[in-house]
């Protein structure tokens, strides 16, 4: 008996000293909910609409008395329905689960209150072990002490994660309804609340239907316990029905500009440490607009086949971006890091130059095989039309024609031309420059495009209008450059002409019968590597890039095929 006694006195001892160590080596709850993170980095497009985040958004923190009834309720019908009952720890709950426990002879379930799960929030880790546990049960007793029931539940709507890297309820209902919290239907607060079981998977954005099916099972419990009536549980049933039908856009196709966004973002800009806000330039209906066109253009193509796309207005605003078919797929931003062959898109710069020089549209060029060392180039159907003029040469895009060109005026005097005009990559003064040779990234490509189909004034692609912070100071704002014009005015009519007659007559003649004024060049580097179409309709410039990863050759693929349709499909929505 005394063995007994010795033996409970040691495990009693042992328990307490256990406890009082736990105790010890709590964390400082002194400065509630000033758990460190990164600052995050918001998106926001040209109508303030969030586009994206870099890290992980937070909304910042809403007074109590300032979130909804149904939001509360449907947190306590779903996590903690004996919320207002017990003192911060379900005991009847509690038990439940270290029964459960020890039946799998593991830790499994924890029987949780929303109280701990608040302390475990702020203070603790999601580690599975008793001490954090005991931790977690001190912390909830003295939250249970300190704050109302009512302040506890909007503790724990402002600080959970929701999905789609959004943290608190006010940036999540911003992101996925576009509306403050206080405005928060029954069904979207359902869905909201629905998340908090498995935020990853069950973001309206990422798994619209997962969403929903966990939104009606909040929506029941809310009518189980006596929350809303039938008729409101109908009609709240009614209205996921209808958020169903409705296209919730994913920001995935819009990954590749947000990354680019960072990367343009000045160092001493990130260096703060403090939430920002961009303004960026990015326009989401057009961003979805090309995602359309690409999906439908390439659905039924070789899933190794990638593309690019950039549509940017003459002043160098970029509207939209896309760097590849997924972003979650590959991260690779095929519109900004990628340089490839751009083939008979650098034509454009090789007849720019020509007429800067002083020849006319009208002057002549010969179209007749050539050689030039042990190099023979061909032109892309083997056939020759003789002696034409370079209006014509230009429309039917002969190689032939436009060797003899770049010799005739001089590969140096192209290459200044090509710099003029924003180029920042190497261009090799070679004899095949004028086929496009050299490679180049879409987006300088693009860039270039401005001053051709614009004023004649150089532009340089740009993304970002101004940074602010959360209290809306502007800590950097783009200065708008003031540029000379490198074109001149009768030039750039002649280079339209040539750049319009590829339509009329040319390699982009199917598209010659849309009724507003395009302009524009294909592309397509040796082997039918890369694909391109560059053109210019309605104010803006689309680039647009088709090719391979490992740069094989592809079967069918020219600038005049998918490159030229999506294009089409772009303009005809812009």
């Amino acid at each position: 008996m005394k063995v007994l006694k010795k033996l409970f006195s040691l495990i009693t001892l042992f328990l307490f000293l256990w406890i009082a160590y736990c105790f010890i080596t709590l964390p400082d709850i002194n400065g509630l909910g000033n758990k460190t993170r990164d600052p995050s980095i918001s998106v926001i497009d040209k109508e303030n609409n969030f586009i994206g985040s870099i890290g992980d958004v937070y909304g910042g923190l809403l007074d109590a008395n300032k979130i909804p009834e149904n939001l509360l309720q449907a947190l306590v019908a779903t996590e903690d329905k004996r919320f207002f009952e017990h003192p911060g720890v379900d005991f009847t709950g509690l038990f439940r689960a270290i029964i459960q426990n020890l039946k799998e002879m593991k830790y499994i379930q924890g029987g949780s209150t929303i109280t701990q799960q608040l302390s475990k929030l702020i203070f603790l880790n999601t580690e599975k072990t008793l001490s954090r546990k005991v931790r977690e049960l001190i912390i909830a007793f003295y939250l249970e002490y300190k704050f109302t029931k009512k302040e506890i539940l909007s503790m724990y709507l402002n600080r959970a994660y929701y999905g789609s890297g959004q943290y608190g309820i006010k940036a999540a209902s911003k992101r996925f309804f576009y509306k403050e919290p206080k405005n928060l239907s029954i069904a979207e607060a359902s869905i909201l609340v629905g998340s908090l079981k498995a935020p990853s998977r069950l973001s309206i954005i990422n798994n619209k239907q997962a969403s929903i099916k966990r939104a009606k099972t909040v929506i029941r419990l809310l009518a189980k316990n006596n929350f809303i009536s039938q008729v409101q549980m109908k009609a709240a049933e009614s209205e996921l029905e209808n958020i169903r039908q409705k296209k919730y856009y994913s920001n995935n196709g819009a990954r590749y500009y947000l990354d680019w966004i960072y990367s343009a973002t000045p160092d001493e800009v990130l260096k703060n440490q403090r939430d920002l806000f961009i303004i960026s330039t990015l326009d989401l209906k057009i961003q979805e607009t090309i995602e359309t066109a690409v999906h439908n253009n390439l659905k039924n193509l070789d899933k190794e086949i990638q593309v690019a796309v950039i549509v940017m207005d003459y002043s160098g605003a970029v509207k939209a971006l896309l760097g590849g078919r997924s972003w979650i797929e590959s991260k690779y931003n095929r519109a900004t890091q990628s340089k490839r062959q751009i083939g008979s898109v650098f034509k454009a710069y090789v007849y720019l130059t020509a007429l800067s020089m002083g020849y006319s549209l009208s002057d002549k060029i010969e179209d007749l095989p050539i050689k030039r060392g042990n190099w023979s180039p061909k032109n892309f159907t083997n056939k020759y039309e003789g002696r034409i003029t370079i209006k014509r040469a230009f429309a039917i895009s002969s190689n032939v024609a436009a060797v003899r060109l770049s010799d005739e005026i001089g590969k140096e005097n192209i290459i200044k031309q090509v710099k003029k005009l924003g180029i920042v990559s190497k261009i090799s003064n070679t004899p095949s420059m004028a086929l496009g040779t050299s490679s180049l990234s879409l987006l300088e490509t693009t860039g270039s495009f401005g001053a051709i189909c614009g004023s004649g004034v150089p532009v340089i692609p740009y993304g970002i209008q101004e940074i602010r912070l959360r209290n809306n100071e502007i800590i950097w704002k783009r200065n708008v450059p003031e540029r000379k014009k490198i074109i001149k005015k009768n030039i750039l009519v002649k280079t339209k002409k040539l750049l319009r007659n590829v339509i009329d007559e040319g390699t982009g003649k199917r598209i010659s019968k849309i009724p507003f004024h395009i302009i524009g060049k294909t592309g397509t580097s040796q082997r039918n590597r890369d694909a391109w179409f560059l053109g210019c309709a309605k104010g803006y410039v689309v680039g647009v890039w088709v090719g391979r990863d490992d740069d094989k050759s592809m079967k069918n693929i020219f600038g005049s095929t998918i490159p030229l349709n999506i294009f089409r499909d772009i303009v005809l929505k812009l």
